[in-house]
Formats: C-alpha cells, sequence, structure tokens
C-alpha cells in the first residue's frame, strides 16, 4: 500500500494506482471519501476514460457518461452530460476536445460545487512520467510569482523562430492555471500550469510563428513552422507548408471570422512538463508561450466564438512595458 496524505484524510492506494492517479485524487483534486465523481469521456478517449475510472471507483462514488466526440475545442457537451456535472463534486473531462471553454462547464462551475479536471488529449503514458509528477505546491508559488509581473499595458512577444507581436493588456489581470482543482468552482487541465492573459480586442499586431504544437487530432507537433500575420487583433494570412493548410482549412471551415481572433497569451510553468503532441503538457511546457485564437471569456474578453485554439511556440521572450519577463525561454523575474 501508498499512503498519501489528502487535506483532510489519508488515502490507502494500492500498488497498482500508477503516480498519476495519485496525483489527480489528491494534489490535483482533494477528492474526499464522501464525494461524488464524474468521468466524462467519449469513443476516440474511451481508452482514457476507462483507466481513470477503474482506479476512481475504488475509493468514490464514480459514474461515468460516454458522448460523442466534439470537432473543436470548446464545443458544447451533450445536455445528458451538462446535467451529470450539475451533480457531482468532481467531473474529470476525459474527452478528444477540451470542454474547459464550453458555456456548459463554465456555468456549472460558477453556480454550483463544481471542480473540473480536463484530461483531453490524454495518452496513457502521461500517468507514469512528466508533468503529472510536478510538486504542485512549488508550481503554484512559482505561478503566484510571475502573475505579479505578468500584468500592464504593452505586451511584447518575441521568438527565435521568427515571431514579433505587440499588443495592449491595459485592465486585463492575470487567469492562473496551478493544474489542480481544489476549491467549488475551479477548473485545470493537469499537468497544465500557467498563467495567462487576455489581449485586449483588436489591438494585437505583428507576425505569429508556430513551432511547437497545435494540440489538434490534425496537427499536433508541428514539423514545419507556420506563420501568422496579425492585424488589428486578428490573423489576416496564414502560410507555411501543409500544416499551414491544415491550419487554414479548418479556422476557414467555422465560417466565423471570430476563429480569428487573438484571444491568449498563455506562459506555461510547470517545468516536469515537455513537448510530446498532447494538449495539457504542451500548452504548460516551462519557457514555452501558447497564442490562443477565437473565444476569450475566460481571458475577461468579450469574444464568443465557437471555438478556442492554442499554438505553442517555443524560445520565447517576453516584454511588459519594457521589463523583461523571460528571455528565450528562462525567466527573468
Amino acid at each position: 500500500m501508498i499512503e498519501v496524505k489528502n487535506q483532510l484524510t489519508t488515502i490507502q492506494f494500492e500498488e497498482d494506482v500508477p503516480v498519476g492517479i495519485r496525483q489527480l485524487f489528491t494534489s490535483v483534486t482533494n477528492l474526499q471519501p464522501n464525494e461524488k465523481v464524474l468521468i466524462i469521456t467519449d469513443d476516440n478517449k474511451l481508452e482514457i476514460g476507462q483507466f481513470v475510472y477503474k482506479f476512481a471507483k475504488r475509493y468514490f462514488d464514480t459514474s461515468m457518461i460516454i458522448m460523442e466526440a466534439r470537432s473543436g475545442h470548446g464545443e458544447e457537451p451533450s445536455e445528458p452530460v451538462r446535467g451529470a456535472l450539475e451533480n457531482c463534486d468532481v467531473a474529470f473531462g476525459a474527452t478528444t476536445m477540451s470542454l474547459y471553454h464550453s458555456k456548459a462547464r463554465l456555468d456549472t462551475s460558477k453556480k454550483n460545487r463544481l471542480r473540473w479536471v480536463g484530461l483531453q488529449d490524454y495518452a496513457l503514458h502521461m500517468f507514469e512520467k512528466g508533468g503529472l509528477t510536478a510538486d504542485f505546491n512549488e508550481v503554484e508559488r512559482v505561478i503566484n510569482r510571475v502573475s505579479e509581473h505578468y500584468q500592464g499595458k504593452t505586451f511584447k512577444l518575441t521568438s527565435t523562430g521568427g515571431t514579433n507581436l505587440v499588443c495592449s493588456i491595459e485592465g486585463r489581470k492575470p487567469v492562473f492555471d496551478y493544474g489542480t482543482s481544489k476549491t467549488p468552482g475551479s477548473a485545470s487541465f493537469p499537468p497544465n500550469a500557467e498563467v495567462a492573459l487576455g489581449p485586449v480586442e483588436d489591438t494585437a499586431n505583428g507576425l505569429i510563428v508556430i513551432d511547437g504544437s497545435i494540440p489538434h487530432p490534425r496537427l499536433n507537433l508541428i514539423k514545419d513552422p507556420i506563420y501568422c500575420e496579425v492585424k488589428d487583433g486578428y490573423i489576416i494570412e496564414i502560410s507555411g507548408g501543409k500544416e499551414a493548410e491544415i491550419l487554414k482549412e479548418m479556422l476557414d471551415s467555422y465560417n466565423d471570422p471570430s476563429v480569428y481572433n487573438i484571444a491568449e497569451l498563455g506562459l506555461g510553468l510547470n517545468d516536469k512538463n515537455y513537448l510530446c503532441g498532447h494538449m495539457a503538457p504542451d500548452e504548460g511546457s516551462f519557457g514555452n508561450i501558447h497564442i490562443g485564437i477565437g473565444k476569450n471569456l475566460n481571458f475577461g474578453g468579450v469574444i464568443d466564438s465557437p471555438l478556442h485554439l492554442d499554438m505553442v511556440m517555443k524560445e520565447i521572450t517576453i516584454e511588459i512595458d519594457g521589463k523583461l519577463i523571460m528571455e528565450k525561454g528562462e525567466l527573468r523575474v
């Protein structure tokens, strides 16, 4: 048996419970024996949903619901899922696409006791190594320190790959994701850990060069850089190789200009993560930034887009009001 102390109790885990599962039930959610757990999955990620369910049902009152896979991040789940969310304490979203930005998740988190944990785009190896093995208390301390400097008026982003983007962040407050969901209304998708800002609408201008990953089944790790020209807050041109063509096709298919909105500047701060083509570790990998496009309601914005898509770039430098925050992936604060 492996004994892990939770905030109010101690859980005796059997030897076969992976370290990542133990972390999800303790450091990430602080689950208690009398709480109700919901696991949401779909046909594409049923292996992950069943894997979490197998262990959760040993220790907690656990239910699992399977829905049709969504085609994009932030799309709404089925009505049965919405109803189930209102009757649980902790929900694990083991789905293909993220439900984090869906109204169902947002509404339930705001009005109920729900603690949301997104496990979208997971692979089994993530339960054994990488970001889920992190000291989440230390990750939280780093995020709190960085967030004190991650605000101001003018945000400048450059990268060794050629990114050069400037936007206003005036009046916008940093949004944290510690990778934990310990209090009612909280939401995370571990092992992602980040501090994020929403640029003021219509202010971003410059060039974005995506050379890390785009966590989406059709893309993931990027082989050939994707170049996105940005004007007055929106991507106006996408160029590059085959992956650039796929991105253009994906965005054009929505027939909605809001999907091109520059919505988020998310700085990854979990040093156990690494780029592997999966959403949570890629977006939370230390020293990388992801540019979110589309919906920005979670970041103080007003754009209610049908999509929120994150695009990761490497070796970045950040200046806010002329102050150096990060230089080529190394913190300077």
